[in-house]
C-alpha cells in the first residue's frame, strides 16, 4: 500500500496542478528530421510533464522492469482505486492514442481493466484496457521467436506494452484537464507510457472520391474479400465501421482501389483464429496486381502472435503483403497486432505514406525480395518485434533504389529500428529512433541473399538515434534476445557477404545505452566504409567499438562527448584500416518541386511535381484532402466557399480563396 506522503511527493515530481498546456517538443522536428509533420501531440507520463497520485517508474537498463520498454525508461502506475494521471491539452482534439501496459494472464490470453476519462472534472466515457495483443515470451536459451505462453522457468517477457485509440464522441477543447483514473477496486498496476491527442479529419464521403468507376460496399454486398474479388478495377468504397473478415483480402485486377472513410473512421477487423490450423493464415490485404490504391483504412487483427505454433513455417499474415506490382500506393493506413505491419517484394515505383505500423509481432515494413524505385515516408513505427524500417535483398533478387525518409521508429523491442541487409544504391535519410531495446540502426550481413553492390553507395543519412545499443549481458536482463552487444549503429560485415560501399553521414547518437558505433566482423570483410559528421553525445561505453574488425573504412568529424569508457574508441585491429579522408561526399536531400494551386469555382486545381504529398486544409486546421501530384496535377473538387491552406514538402504551403 503507497501511502498518503509518497502519493503526494509523486504527484509534485510529475507536475503542478493547473500548469500550461503541457505537450512536449521534438527536438528533431526542426531539422525535418522523423515524422516531423504528424498530426498528434504527445503527452508523457514523466516527471515535470503530468500531474499524478500515481507510481513513478523510475528509469533502469534492467530488462525485468517494465520501464525499459516505455519511452524515457519511465513511466506510471495506477495502483489503487482513484489514482489518476492528468494533463492539461494544448490544441483541440477528438482522437486520442493511450499507449500502457496491464499484466497478462496465467493462459496468455490477457487482464482487462478499466479507467475513467474526465475532461475539466466532467466524466466522458470509461475506457477499457486489454493486455490480450501484449506479452511475448523468448526461451532463455533455444529458439528466439516469441509466443505468447508466459512461463518464468524457462522464458523473458518483451512487448509488455500495447495501445488503444478512440474517437471521442466530443471535442477535447484547447487548455483543458484531460485525467485518466483507475475506476477498478484492486492492486494491480496500469502502466501509462503516454497518450496521443489529435484532431479527426472528417470522415471521407463517397461523393468525394474523384472516380467515375466507383462503388460503395456494405456488409448486404456479402463477405468484403469476394466483394474486392468481383470489383477489379474499381474504387471501393468502405464507409465508416468496423469490417470483420473471415478470410485474407487478395486484389487481383489493376488499378483496383480500397478507399475507406478514414484510419479514424473504417476498421477492416480480421478475426480467424491463427489457433486454428486451417484459419491462421487468413488475414491482411494481398496484391501483384498494378496501380493499386489502398488508403484511409485501419487494419487490425485478434492475432496475438508470431506465427501460428510458434514455427516459423507458419506465418499468420502481413497487414500488407504480395508485390503491389507497379505504380501503387498505400496512404493514410494504420496497422496492427499483424506478424508484420507490412512485407512486400517485387514493388516497383511503390509508394507508401502517412501509415501508422504499431504493435506487430515482427517488421514494421519490409521492402524485401527485387523492390526498386519504391518510397516510405512520413510514417510512424511503434512497438515492433524485429526491424522497423527494413530491406532485405532476400535470394536472388537485389532491393534497389528504394528510400525511406521523413519517419519515426520508436520502442522497438527486437532487432532495431533501421535495418538493411543487402542491395543496390538504397537510402535511408531524416529518420528519428526513439527507445531502441537493441541497435538502433543497422547494416549488416547476417542474412542471405543478395549483397550489398559494388555500383554506387548505399547511403544512410541525416539521422538520429536517442538511447540505442544495448551491453551484452544475461539473455532477459541485459543484451539482445541471445545477451549481445548491439551498437546504437551497428555495422557488422558477419557471414553471409562482405560488407560494402556503405556511406553514412550527418548522425546523431544520444545517450547510447553501451557503444555508439559497433564496427566488426565476422568471415566477411568491411570494403570502403565512410563515415562523416558522426556525433556522439553519450555513451555507457565506448564512442566506437571496432570488434574484430577487418577491412577498410575512411572517416572525417567524428565529434564525442560524455563518454563513458573515458576514452573515446576501443583500439583499432591490424585487421581494419581506419583512415581520416573528408573528400568523402555528403548528398542533397532533395526537396519537393513548388507547387502551383488556383480556385477554379468550387474547385482547387494544384499542378507540381509527381509524387509531391499534398495536404488541404480548412481554416480550422481540419484535413480535407490528401493526395500524390499525378502526371502534373491533382484536383480538389466539392468545397464550400472559405480560404484554404494547400501544404506540401516542409511546411510550405499556400492559402487559396474558394468563392
Amino acid at each position: 500500500m503507497i501511502s498518503k506522503d509518497l502519493l503526494f511527493i509523486a504527484f509534485l515530481l510529475c507536475g503542478f496542478l493547473n500548469s500550461t498546456a503541457q505537450s512536449i517538443t521534438f527536438p528533431d522536428d526542426e531539422r525535418e528530421r522523423g515524422y516531423f509533420e504528424r498530426p498528434y501531440l504527445r503527452y508523457e507520463a514523466e516527471p515535470g510533464k503530468c500531474e499524478t497520485n500515481g507510481n513513478i517508474l523510475q528509469p533502469t537498463l534492467d530488462q525485468r522492469q517494465i520501464q525499459t520498454e516505455a519511452s524515457d525508461f519511465t513511466a506510471v502506475q495506477l495502483i489503487t482505486n482513484g489514482s489518476f494521471i492528468q494533463w492539461t491539452n494544448e490544441k483541440t482534439a477528438d482522437g486520442l492514442t493511450l499507449r500502457f501496459s496491464l499484466p497478462d494472464s496465467n493462459d496468455g490470453k490477457g487482464t482487462q481493466g478499466t479507467l475513467t476519462l474526465f475532461v475539466n472534472d466532467t466524466i466522458v466515457q470509461n475506457i477499457t484496457l486489454n493486455s490480450y495483443w501484449a506479452w511475448q515470451y523468448i526461451l532463455k536459451t533455444g529458439s528466439k521467436y516469441p509466443d505468447n505462453t508466459p512461463d518464468a522457468s524457462i522464458k523473458f517477457p518483451r512487448m509488455r506494452f500495447d495501445e488503444i485509440h478512440l474517437k471521442l464522441a466530443s471535442k477535447i477543447p484547447a487548455n483543458a484537464v484531460l485525467r485518466l483514473e483507475k475506476a477498478d477496486v484492486n492492486d494491480i498496476p496500469y502502466t501509462i507510457d503516454f497518450i496521443e491527442l489529435e484532431e479527426i479529419p472528417e470522415a471521407v464521403t463517397y461523393e468525394s472520391i474523384q472516380d467515375a468507376n466507383k462503388i460503395a460496399y456494405t456488409p448486404e454486398n456479402g463477405k468484403l474479400q469476394y466483394f474486392v474479388s468481383q470489383n477489379k478495377g474499381k474504387a471501393i468504397y468502405l464507409p465508416a465501421g468496423k469490417y470483420e473478415v473471415d478470410g485474407r483480402i487478395i486484389i487481383s485486377g489493376d488499378s483496383t482501389k480500397i478507399i475507406g472513410a478514414g484510419m479514424w473512421h473504417t476498421e477492416i477487423y480480421f478475426n480467424a483464429s491463427s489457433d486454428d490450423r486451417s484459419t491462421y493464415s487468413q488475414r491482411g490485404i494481398e496484391t501483384y496486381a498494378n496501380n493499386v490504391v489502398l488508403e484511409g483504412v485501419f487494419l487490425n487483427t485478434v492475432n496475438n502472435k508470431r506465427y501460428y505454433n510458434n514455427d516459423s513455417r507458419y506465418q499468420v499474415g502481413k497487414g500488407v503483403m504480395g508485390s503491389f506490382g507497379s505504380n501503387s500506393i498505400i496512404r493514410n493506413v494504420w496497422i496492427e497486432h499483424f506478424e508484420c505491419g507490412g512485407w512486400i517484394e517485387g514493388a516497383s515505383n511503390l509508394t507508401i505514406q502517412h501509415c501508422r505500423f504499431r504493435n506487430n509481432y515482427a517488421d514494421g515494413i519490409n521492402l524485401a525480395y527485387g523492390c526498386k524505385n519504391s518510397v516510405v515516408e512520413h510514417c510512424s513505427y511503434r512497438n515492433n518485434g524485429d526491424d522497423d524500417i527494413a530491406s532485405w535483398s532476400r535470394a536472388d533478387r537485389n532491393c534497389e533504389n528504394n528510400i525511406f525518409r521523413y519517419s519515426t521508429s520508436e520502442n522497438n523491442w527486437r532487432a532495431s529500428g533501421l535495418g538493411f541487409f543487402g542491395g543496390k544504391q538504397n537510402k535511408a535519410h531524416n529518420i528519428v529512433i526513439s527507445d531502441a531495446m537493441e541497435a538502433g540502426f543497422r547494416v549488416t550481413c547476417d542474412f542471405p541473399g543478395m549483397p550489398f553492390s559494388s555500383e554506387g553507395y548505399s547511403e544512410f543519412y541525416n539521422i538520429s538515434v536517442y538511447r540505442g545499443g544495448v551491453a551484452s549481458g544475461v539473455a532477459g536482463i541485459g543484451g539482445d534476445l541471445w545477451g549481445n552487444q548491439q551498437g546504437a549503429l551497428h555495422i557488422n560485415s558477419s557471414t553471409q557477404y562482405d560488407l560494402q560501399n556503405i556511406r553514412i553521414y550527418n548522425i546523431d547518437l544520444y545517450d547510447s545505452k553501451n557503444d555508439a558505433v559497433f564496427i566488426g566482423s565476422g568471415t566477411k570483410t568491411i570494403k570502403n566504409l565512410q563515415l562523416k559528421n558522426i556525433n556522439i553525445h553519450g555513451t555507457g561505453r565506448y564512442g566506437i567499438l571496432f570488434s574484430g574488425a577487418k577491412g577498410n573504412g575512411i572517416y572525417c568529424n567524428i565529434n564525442y562527448e560524455n563518454i563513458g569508457a573515458g576514452v573515446n574508441t576501443s583500439t583499432i585491429p591490424a585487421t581494419f584500416t581506419f583512415t581520416e579522408d573528408c573528400s568523402i561526399v555528403s548528398a542533397q536531400v532533395q526537396k519537393e518541386n513548388d507547387l502551383k494551386a488556383i480556385a477554379v469555382g468550387r474547385e482547387i486545381h494544384i499542378s507540381g511535381k509527381d509524387n509531391t504529398a499534398v495536404a488541404v486544409y480548412d481554416l480550422w486546421g481540419r484535413k480535407r484532402f490528401q493526395t500524390l501530384i499525378r502526371a502534373g496535377q491533382a484536383k480538389v473538387i466539392g468545397l464550400n466557399s472559405g480560404i484554404y491552406i494547400v501544404r506540401w514538402g516542409d511546411f510550405r504551403s499556400l492559402k487559396v480563396f474558394v468563392q
